[in-house]
């Protein structure tokens, strides 16, 4: 292979090895940023019971 040739194939695979570890990482933050969406989710969901009882508690007393 001439040397230009092989300049050129290195430079395309580092590119791409780049590329990969990117996306990689880019994977990561995503799966943080659904995992604080659900928590935010579950933290709401498990308040509206406990404002109904401290309701129903009010009016018992």
């Amino acid at each position: 292979m001439s040397l230009a040739l092989k300049a050129c194939v290195r430079g395309f695979l580092t590119f791409v090895e780049i590329s990969i570890v990117v996306l990689f990482v880019l994977s990561f933050a995503v799966i943080a940023a659904l995992g604080c969406f659900g928590a935010r989710k579950r933290s709401r969901a498990s308040e509206i019971p406990n404002v109904l009882f401290d309701r129903f508690r009010d009016h018992a007393a």
